[in-house]
């Protein structure tokens, strides 16, 4: 099984089960629409950075799909001045005010404050997707809800497996060889892929989510509209270890956490961007077909983010 990268901030996701209205499944809530394309690998580079459309390749000499791991990761945005550009907020009673000296950034250039593709191509084996997080508190996320349907023909198929990455990180001595000077640099890595589960649009724990189309010819049927979403939020949550015995305990740990809620190492004092963790969808090359997929990220809630170590689905 391949396995995709993320970038700095990642949370493990998992995904629910349940086919919810056409259009806007979670209608009054902030959202972001992503869009996945199954184009010619013949085609050449797709130069993109930054949108909300990414390119899953596939090779019509071979039939199948250029294999790609397509990883997805958040930072904590909150609104301060940390790019030091000197913009901020002209209403401080407005609520939003979380940086100590009174000034809130609202200029949008911090890092999380946007979902973008830092890489839309898979022609290379790999997809990067950053998502947004919508709560500007430091140490706080917005929690979200995942929909997907497919868009083509009904035998069309997008099928994936997901896999979840947990980052540790810690203070290691600097040049002096020394722990606990002034030289001291956080030192992160990366632990084991936990497998979560598997998603696919003709066939998601029992429900189609593949679009149905008015086919043409002589035994044409007609199909019903637009697809229902399916809900697969359930592949963004996990369990976690919070008192650090190796196990999941029921009395001591935690059941279905968001991914992106769970720390790494508790750095207070840092200005380093610990990544959390992250999330792989390892792309099924031997079933997915030319179709595209199209994903409702609907962000509903949010979640302090705590330290401990993801244990998968239910402790395992």
């Amino acid at each position: 099984m391949k396995f995709l990268k993320l970038p700095i901030f990642l949370m493990t996701l998992i995904f629910s089960v349940a086919c919810l209205a056409a259009g806007n499944p979670r209608p009054g809530f902030p959202h972001d629409t992503l869009i996945f394309h199954v184009k010619k690998a013949a085609s050449g580079v797709v130069n993109c950075d930054g949108g909300h459309a990414s390119f899953i390749r596939y090779d019509e000499a071979a039939m199948e799909i250029v294999p790609v791991d397509i990883y997805i990761t958040m930072v904590d945005w909150y609104q301060v001045d940390n790019d030091d550009d000197g913009l901020f907020d002209e209403d401080p009673a407005d609520g939003l005010d979380n940086d100590l000296d009174g000034a809130v950034d609202e200029d949008g250039v911090e890092p999380g404050a946007e979902t973008a593709f830092t890489d839309c191509d898979g022609l290379d084996g790999e997809i990067t997707l950053v998502m947004r997080d919508t709560d500007p508190r430091a140490g706080w996320i917005s929690t979200q809800e995942w929909f997907i349907r497919g868009i083509g023909k009904p035998e069309q198929e997008f099928a994936f497996s997901t896999n979840a990455q947990q980052q540790t990180c810690d203070w290691e001595a600097g040049d002096d060889g020394l722990l606990g000077t002034d030289d001291d640099v956080v030192v992160c890595s990366w632990g084991d892929w936990i497998p979560l589960g598997n998603v696919s649009t003709s066939d998601y724990n029992g429900e189609i989510c593949v679009k149905q189309v008015s086919l043409k010819g002589k035994n044409s049927k007609k199909g019903g509209g637009k697809t229902e979403f399916c809900d697969i939020t359930e592949e963004f949550q996990v369990d976690v270890d919070v008192n650090g015995d190796g196990f999941y305990e029921e009395e001591f740990d935690e059941l279905d956490q968001f991914i992106f809620s769970v720390s790494c190492l508790d750095l207070t004092g840092t200005d380093v961007d610990c990544e959390l963790s992250r999330i792989i969808w390892d792309m099924d090359d031997s079933t997915t077909s030319k179709a595209k997929a199209q994903v409702f990220v609907s962000h509903t809630g949010e979640a302090m983010i705590k330290k401990g170590k993801i244990r998968g689905k239910h402790g395992q």
